[in-house]
C-alpha cells in the first residue's frame, strides 16, 4: 500500500509539473504601436501605450515582444489596409517586408503611411507564415 501511495504521489508531481511548465510557455506576444520611439527614455510611461489613431504622414512606431523569443532569427511584418468602401471587406498589403532580427525577443521599427484608412499590423515568425505571432489595428487621419 504504501509503494502504491509513492507511486501515485510521484506522478501527481510529474503531471502537475509539466501542467505547470506549461502554463508558463504559454505566454502571448505584445504589440506596441505608438507615435513616439519605444526607446526614448523622456517620458517612458506614457511612450509605451497602444495608440490607435495616427495622423497622416506621421511616424508610427511599433515594437512587438516575445517573451519566450522567436523560433527563427527572422521575422516577416505585414501592412494591411482594410477598404471602406468594398461590400465584403477588400484588403490590400501595403507592406510585406522580412528582417534579420538583432535581439531574440523583441524587434522595433517605424513607418509612415500616406492614405487615409484602417489598417492592421502582422508580426509572423518565418518559421510559420500561416499563423501570426501578433496582429494590431490602427487608423490613420487626416488632421
Amino acid at each position: 500500500m504504501k509503494k502504491l501511495s509513492s507511486f501515485l504521489l510521484i506522478v501527481f508531481l510529474l503531471v502537475f509539473s509539466q501542467g505547470c511548465f506549461a502554463w508558463a510557455k504559454k505566454q502571448k506576444a505584445s504589440l506596441y504601436i505608438t507615435s513616439t520611439n519605444p526607446f526614448d527614455d523622456k517620458n517612458y510611461d506614457v511612450q509605451i501605450r497602444q495608440d490607435s489613431v495616427f495622423k497622416l504622414n506621421s511616424r508610427i512606431y511599433f515594437l512587438v515582444y516575445e517573451p519566450n523569443g522567436f523560433k527563427s532569427n527572422y521575422v516577416k511584418y505585414q501592412i494591411v489596409k482594410q477598404d471602406d468602401n468594398a461590400f465584403v471587406g477588400g484588403y490590400t498589403r501595403i507592406r510585406n517586408k522580412t528582417v534579420r532580427l538583432k535581439n531574440k525577443n523583441y524587434y522595433t521599427d517605424y513607418f509612415v503611411l500616406s492614405e487615409c484608412g484602417k489598417y492592421f499590423l502582422q508580426i509572423f515568425d518565418v518559421v510559420d507564415l500561416n499563423k501570426e505571432v501578433v496582429m494590431g489595428a490602427f487608423r490613420v487621419v487626416d488632421e
